[in-house]
This record gives structure tokens, C-alpha cells and sequence, in this order.
């Protein structure tokens, strides 16, 4: 995501350092870090391994966290992770193109101190839980990993917003694709009779006027396509934003990202870029995404 470009704000050249951070620079929100030890993982020398506070729980499913110590590539560790308990409501208003800290949509208590690991109590019903997971390995800077830790969950929630009656409601049927078949020319080109043609006027059956008639195969849609259709375009638009605001605020570099999502009984993963998520069950390592890297990419082309 925020992949760096000729000549973008990005690319680190100094073009953006006069402008305002969009976020100022920290670890994990779930870490619980103070500013000192956020300074403190920055220290090259010392290699500080930071691990989670035993008196606490703050990530849910008793989630394990560790990373690489940055052995001094860059001033700050550009890697940044995101865990979240959220509630998806049916969107009311109006979009908010730029979703931010302040959004609308209900979250649980407090992922940082570790108090309570469900959802605070509401008398909503007409919304779905979910659990969000995810890695950002930043490049060239740590903006982009930021900035997408903080925001890209708040994109995943606005593009459900628009699905959440048809999930949460198994007796709402998911929409309908029409795909048009494709046109037989047998039919459309035949020739006109000549009654036909003295009586051709608009819409006459036979005349040149009248269109082809057209038949439809209806492509049922999944709900998990649905899911999967709304993570994507999550995606897409946080690129796009990321891109957009580096106009107006200094986000270094890009990252990939890795993202898993738990919702209605279902795992859904989704990466960008080379991170790699795979699940480990009964001694067996199960793949949960493929890689984008130049080699795989030019294979994939090819391909196609």
C-alpha cells in the first residue's frame, strides 16, 4: 500500500518532510508502550525485546505477539500491527470518506489497558461482531505502515456497513448477478422478408429498428463473496487514500499488508505485498495467502 512512485511524496527524497505527520510515530497501540519505551525500541544498541504486560489480556483469543528487532536499518522500526474487536452497524448517514479515530462505528472497550474483552454492552441488534488482525511491513519509511494500521480496519467496517442486513439476516438472499449471454449472430443477422420490411416501422417484430432479444444467466453471489468483495475494496481505498493525503501530510514510504478478519464463523485473510499468513493445525502448515513479489507477479502476468 502507498507504494513509492517517481517523483511522489513518498519517495524519500525530502519532498515531504516540511509537511505535518498524518499520525505521530509509535508501536502496537496494544503494546501499551509509554513514550519512554517507545524511545526505548528505537535504542540500536540496546535491542530492547519489548513483550506484553503479564497483568493484562489485551488482545483477544489470547492472540501471541513478538517481531524482529530492527538491528538499526532505519531510526524506527517501520512494522506495525493492528488487533481489534469491532461491531459493524448499518450505515445511517452519510459516507465518511476519510475515516478516522473518531468514527462512528462501535469498537470494544479499551484495547490498551486490556479491560474486557467483548464489546461493550449496547441494545443494538442490527449489527455483527468481528475480529480484526493485521501486519503492516513498512519500506522506505514507516508513514504508510501508520497510517494503514490505524485506518484500514475503519475502511473494512465502512464497505461491510453497506452488506450487514444481507450477513446478519440468512433469510435476506444475496444479490443477483445478471451476466448477458453472449449474441448469436445466426440470429441477428437474418434476412428480412419482404412483408416484413414494407411494414418495418420502429419496433415492428422483424424490423431493423427492433432490438435483439436478450436472455440472462443469473450467477448467485455467496455471502462470503460478498465479505470478500468488501475487504478488497477496503483495500483499494485505503491505497487510494494514503496516496491522496501525501499531498498534504509527510507519509513515508509503503508497506504491505496482511490482514485477517473472524466474522460470522469464518476466517477471511487478505494480504498485499510479500508478508505471508499460514495456520498451523495438527502439526500440518496450511498457506492462508500467496505472496505479491516482482517474480511472482511476472509469473502471474505471463500467465494471464
Amino acid at each position: 500500500m502507498g507504494g513509492i512512485m517517481a517523483g511522489s511524496a513518498g519517495a524519500d527524497h525530502g519532498s515531504g518532510a516540511d509537511l505535518p505527520l498524518r499520525f505521530p510515530y509509535g508501536r502496537p497501540e496494544f503494546l501499551g508502550l509509554s513514550p519512554d519505551e517507545v524511545e526505548c525500541s528505537a535504542d540500536h544498541i540496546a535491542r530492547p525485546i519489548l513483550i506484553l504486560s503479564k497483568e493484562t489480556r489485551r488482545l483477544p483469543w489470547t492472540t501471541g505477539y513478538a517481531e524482529v528487532i530492527n538491528a538499526g536499518k532505519s531510526t524506527h522500526n517501520e512494522d506495525q500491527a493492528s488487533c481489534e474487536v469491532l461491531f459493524v452497524k448499518k450505515k445511517t448517514g452519510g459516507a465518511n470518506s476519510t475515516p478516522n479515530k473518531n468514527s462512528s462505528t462501535k469498537r470494544r472497550s479499551s484495547l490498551p489497558n486490556g479491560e474486557g474483552l467483548q464489546l461493550k454492552d449496547n441494545s443494538d441488534t442490527d449489527g455483527i461482531n468481528l475480529y480484526y488482525w493485521s501486519l503492516f511491513d513498512g519500506h522506505a519509511g514507516s508513514g504508510a505502515a501508520v497510517v494503514a494500521s490505524k485506518l484500514l480496519q475503519h475502511h473494512i467496517l465502512e464497505q461491510l456497513q453497506e452488506i450487514v442486513d444481507i450477513l446478519r439476516n440468512t433469510a435476506v438472499l444475496p444479490p443477483t448477478c445478471l451476466g448477458e449471454e453472449p449474441d448469436n449472430p445466426a440470429t441477428n443477422s437474418r434476412t428480412l422478408t419482404r412483408a416484413a420490411s414494407l411494414r418495418g416501422g420502429v419496433g415492428a417484430p422483424g424490423s431493423p429498428s427492433t432490438p435483439p432479444t436478450r436472455f440472462f444467466t443469473e450467477k448467485k453471489i455467496p455471502h462470503e463473496c460478498l465479505v470478500i468483495g468488501a475487504i478488497e475494496s477496503a483495500f483499494k481505498e485505503m491505497d487510494l487514500q494514503i496516496e491522496r493525503e501525501r499531498t498534504m501530510y509527510n507519509i513515508s514510504g509503503g508497506c504491505t499488508a496482511l490482514v485477517v478478519v473472524y466474522l460470522l464463523g469464518k476466517l477471511y485473510v487478505a494480504n498485499a505485498g510479500d508478508s505471508r499468513a499460514i495456520i498451523i493445525r495438527n502439526g500440518e502448515v496450511i498457506p492462508m495467502s500467496s505472496e505479491f513479489t516482482p517474480e511472482t507477479e511476472r509469473q502471474r502476468l505471463q500467465y494471464l
